[in-house]
């Protein structure tokens, strides 16, 4: 076997067979018992008929199932795909038709989830894995693993070979799949453990959801690579948080900012013991200098990152002793990492002025499942097109002043107006809309839509907001609408959303 992501487990249990490598609730695992689980996982699969390249997919929360099952299809060869469980029924079919997932696992939390997506979906094998929030009632699951060798299984897994499958949404609205390999997580774990201070004595949180790659790669791998242990929480509550980092001596948390802002609105409320903390570290969306100050006051390093999916996901960490001296900044790239900024005709930039930000390095992501031509062009030239907009300065250090597109970041969520735009455009009242990002007390930015109504038609903003929630995840459903005569347009035609975000963009949404 090669050095897959699945043989890190079989190292482990080698090396640090005794020490503890997860605690989900009450329920605590050495690497030796956890290796010897995966094991089992990996045998049942292969046993039900799942073999090397075949996909793997789930509806699980952050617990020892999500971490068995990356491991246990890492072993076997075959190809994981956690996915999104705050996506509709539709959307999730759509994900495992165009991934030809055959194997399916899902926590009673998504129990409609499941039965809904069994009506459209033929699964050569489900898998019930009890509820994750008491960790009781999974003996389905633990009698698929029962029923196997915990042998370790001797297949061909290669560096180049798929490992993940990661769905991201993209601006045509169709999410793609970013296939990410064994090489790509090693290479991950090598940037992220030079810049943070991850060991074999680490403790480190994993509460942001592990269906996104931020979730899985930022601590929770590296953390498992270096022998230390992961802390799992199957959903985020700030006074939980607290209370486990407290209980379990936590060393290293990732939260989105949204995420620290509620921590920071608890430990104002009631004082904490967060002596053991060696690192607090932020991502996915611009962190407010309130918060960065407020954990530097407490004497907490406080790190910001910058990646995305396609990157798995490290691309830039702006260090501790730089948040104030480079606030603003994503950072430095990490050190296999390239960064160009191009104009549009592909020439380099020089510093201080804005372009696309493009990057490249090993951890770079193989391609987008069944989509050859999305990926020529996103890997154009052997760099990944990021869409996102930024600069580096003098010093090297980046910074993003635009995202993909008009891409949103709802708290920590990605979501893609042109998604929106397709499900509204649905509404025989609508003639035309745009979706902008608008500023919001909770979650810092949420979705408004901006709708011109057929002649003689109607609509209301409880109307539009109901129409979406049938047909999109909450996350995406815009929280306010703005019904105009016209929408801004260029000579060309084209929607002017800068023009929008100066009419709309400066009315905060409140919190509910």
């Amino acid at each position: 076997m090669d050095q897959g992501l699945g043989y890190w487990l079989t190292k482990r249990e080698m090396i640090s067979g005794q020490r503890l490598a997860v605690v989900d609730r009450h329920k605590r695992f050495t690497y030796k018992e956890l290796n010897r689980r995966c094991n089992r996982l990996a045998n049942a699969l292969r046993d039900s008929g799942v073999r090397p390249g075949d996909r793997v997919c789930s509806l699980l929360q952050n617990g020892h199932e999500q971490l068995e099952l990356i491991f246990a299809v890492a072993k076997l060869g075959a190809i994981y795909l956690p996915i999104n469980f705050r996506l509709t029924v539709p959307e999730i079919e759509y994900i495992v038709e165009d991934s030809g997932s055959s194997t399916f696992f899902y926590h009673d939390e998504f129990a409609n989830l499941a039965e809904g997506l069994a009506k459209v979906v033929n699964f050569n094998k489900t898998v019930y894995c009890g509820r994750s929030t008491t960790c009781d009632d999974d003996a389905e699951y633990e009698a698929f693993l029962d029923a196997a060798s915990e042998e370790e299984i001797n297949a061909t897994v290669n560096a180049d070979d798929v490992a993940l499958l990661m769905y991201t949404s993209g601006t045509t609205g169709r999410p793609k799949g970013a296939m990410l390999t064994h090489a790509n997580h090693m290479a991950n774990v090598h940037h992220t453990t030079q810049r943070l201070p991850i060991h074999a004595d680490t403790i480190a949180l994993g509460v942001t959801p592990m269906f996104h790659i931020g979730g899985t790669s930022v601590t929770v791998l590296p953390t498992l690579y270096q022998g230390g242990c992961v802390v799992t929480l199957p959903a985020f509550d700030p006074v939980e948080v607290l209370e486990l980092t407290e209980k379990e001596k936590l060393t290293g948390l990732f939260c989105v900012p949204s995420m620290w802002q509620m921590i920071v609105e608890e430990l104002e409320k009631k004082d904490y013991d967060l002596s053991s903390v060696e690192f607090l570290m932020t991502g996915a969306a611009p962190t407010p200098m309130n918060i960065l100050k407020y954990f530097q006051a407490r004497n907490l390093s406080i790190y910001e990152g910058f990646g995305m999916t396609e990157m798995a996901p490290l691309v830039a960490i702006l260090d501790k002793w730089d948040c104030e001296r480079k606030n603003g900044s994503v950072g430095y790239p990490a050190f296999h990492v390239d960064i160009r900024i191009i104009d549009d005709n592909g020439n380099n930039l020089p510093a201080t002025q804005v372009g696309e930000i493009l990057c490249r390095g090993p951890n770079m992501l193989k391609g987008y499942w069944n989509k050859p031509e999305a990926t020529s062009e996103a890997l154009a030239g052997g760099w990944y097109h990021s869409g996102d907009l930024g600069y580096l300065d003098d010093e090297g250090y980046l910074y993003v002043v635009d995202r993909k597109k008009d891409m949103i970041i709802s708290g920590g969520e990605n979501v893609y107006p042109a998604e929106l735009e397709q499900a509204i455009y649905l509404h025989e009242a609508v003639a035309e809309v745009a979706v902008i990002g608008i500023p919001h007390e909770k979650w810092q930015e949420v979705p408004a839509a901006c709708i011109v109504l057929k002649e003689g038609a109607s609509m209301t903003e409880d109307e539009l907001i109901a129409f979406c929630n049938e047909r999109l995840a909450r996350f995406k459903v815009p929280k306010t609408a703005h019904f105009i005569d016209e929408l801004p347009k260029s000579g060309a035609g084209k929607i002017l959303k800068t023009e929008l975000r100066k009419m709309f963009g400066g009315i905060t949404v409140a919190a509910k």
